[in-house]
């Protein structure tokens, strides 16, 4: 049986209503985590298309001064220079257009940058407010535990087939069991399995709640 006593000792003391000074920083605590999302960004898609723009804009930058040295070439001897410049015309508007989508593509991946530097500080707030709540639990569950501390010792020694414990929360882990569940508010029947008692009716009585025994 893995029974954690103190955590589920704690919990017997909020099914019966049992509250702590810190509930109401564990309740803003767990409202604030709740409000912070941190979404996933793809980044090196970004990188990687500003990469390919740029490899693409510098390949037409050259082909433009090669087909300019064409038509000067054409010019001076004679050659179609309508073709090569109608050849020109057209790198010149593709090379435009590539570095509208390059700057574009370097805008956008900007954007992303700022995106994942402002989602590495929402993981920091949210690590930190998980930092938090864990101390907040901690101390919570303790407060409970402290209050409820003497009665467990009493059902522990009161535990049928119990052994004999100096630390009630050394008990072993049925006695443990039995003696919360006859602290808890319960809501559902127990489910008995084990031979601590002489029958249902018996464990019912020392319980203090419906039990079903397998």
């Amino acid at each position: 049986m893995g029974l954690r006593t103190r955590t589920a000792l704690a919990r017997a003391a909020r099914s019966r209503g049992l509250e702590t000074p810190h509930d109401d920083a564990l309740a803003s605590v767990r409202d604030r985590l709740a409000a912070t999302s941190v979404e996933e960004g793809d980044i090196t898609s970004r990188r990687r298309a500003v990469a390919e723009a740029a490899t693409e804009t510098e390949r037409l930058r050259e082909r433009v001064a090669t087909v300019r040295g064409k038509l000067q070439a054409a010019r001076e001897h004679g050659g179609d220079a309508a073709a090569v410049s109608e050849e020109l015309a057209s790198a010149v508007r593709q090379l435009s257009e590539t570095e509208t989508d390059s700057l574009a593509a370097r805008q956008r991946f900007e954007r992303v940058r700022e995106h994942a530097r402002e989602r590495r500080d929402r993981r920091e707030r949210v690590r930190k407010l998980e930092d938090k709540l864990a101390n907040l639990e901690r101390d919570a569950r303790a407060h409970l535990v402290e209050q409820l501390a003497d009665r467990y010792a009493d059902a522990v020694a009161d535990a049928p087939g119990a052994e004999q414990v100096a630390d009630p929360f050394d008990a072993d882990p049925v006695t443990a069991a039995l003696a919360i569940g006859r602290l808890a508010s319960l809501s559902a029947p127990v489910v008995l399995a084990c031979d601590r008692f002489a029958s249902a009716a018996a464990a019912s009585r020392w319980l203090g709640a419906p039990v079903v025994r397998v």
